[in-house]
């Protein structure tokens, strides 16, 4: 049961990140990116801070000493993560932005093992390659073209780097905090460090586009998506993904990121109807058995790979 719970912990925050693929289709034809991750976090901070207050009723604050790690924690992520991930969808295309983010459970096992001395077994390596390589099967389209340029490959490599740092930052604080007050004091920092640019760049032509979505009928949708983002995405699956890191480590945690095109393109077919086809359904299974090899002990538990 307690492997259930673990696992169940990994595999939900990946569903809502793969919802936010199609909230973000909806959310970004009314209001601009930075307007999104600001309002997200404004209302995921507010979510936390009712939650904390009166139903778990838990009193856990923020340590002084801990605030600059948890202005690091914030400043990897949602604050690099989402500068990166967001602007640089501007100049690649959806495809090649999503391989590259797949990057993630790919790299950090390098930092892992550099800062955290985390070490893998022969079966984990296995697993994350061959599940990045699922994630290739899925996206990659061989007859349809990429266009990409080197600015948006940097940028979508500033996120990857974001998420990797963020799973080291986390794994530090998860061990004196719980989670929530973790995902609690994250969303607050990032609010804070969003706000600069929230008030540079489209505060003055937001009230325009408000008043536009009122005309047209799409304040409604845009609420009830904002708010949808910030309970699942932004609050429910920070809070989850904790424990995994915490008992897995965040090599074999972040692994189920390769998870998130898989559910993308399940909830793609059912709520777009987007194509699916025997491509697809390689991938997805190329995908999953790379992520069962990945959480092997295997018969050389006492092998690890030293990534140098």
């Amino acid at each position: 049961m307690k492997k259930f719970v673990l696992y169940s912990c990994a595999v939900l925050p990946m569903v809502f990140w793969a919802m936010t693929f199609i909230w973000y289709k909806i959310v970004l034809d009314i209001i601009d990116p930075v307007s999104v991750i600001f309002f997200r976090l404004v209302i995921a901070s507010l979510l936390l801070i009712f939650f904390t207050k009166y139903i778990f009723r838990t009193k856990e604050k923020l340590g002084r000493k801990d605030y600059s790690k948890m202005f690091v924690l914030a400043f990897f992520e949602p604050f690099i993560y989402f500068l990166g991930e967001s602007y640089g969808m501007l100049y690649v295309s959806p495809t090649i932005a999503s391989v590259i983010i797949s990057l993630i459970p790919v790299m950090t096992p390098v930092f892992a093992f550099k800062i955290l001395n985390e070490k893998l077994n022969i079966f984990n390596i296995a697993g994350l390659v061959l599940s990045f390589f699922g994630v290739i099967l899925i996206l990659v389209n061989p007859s349809a073209g990429a266009d990409f340029t080197l600015k948006g490959i940097s940028l979508l490599f500033l996120a990857v780097l974001g998420s990797v740092g963020y799973g080291i930052s986390v794994k530090k604080l998860s061990a004196d905090y719980s989670s929530m007050t973790i995902t609690k004091y994250q969303s607050i920092f990032g609010t804070f460090l969003f706000l600069p640019l929230f008030l540079f760049i489209d505060y003055h032509g937001l009230s325009g586009k408000i008043v536009l979505s009122f005309e047209n009928n799409t304040f409604f949708t845009l609420a009830v998506t904002l708010f949808s983002m910030s309970l699942f995405a932004s609050v429910l699956a920070f809070v989850l993904i904790i424990k995994p890191i915490r008992e897995l480590g965040i090599s074999k945690a972040n692994v189920f990121t390769n998870l998130i095109p898989v559910f993308t393109a399940v909830l793609s077919y059912f709520i777009i109807n987007e194509q699916f086809d025997a491509r697809k359904i390689t991938g997805i299974a190329v995908v999953l058995s790379g992520i069962v090899m990945s959480q092997l002990k295997g018969v050389f538990r006492k092998k690890t790979f030293q990534i140098m």
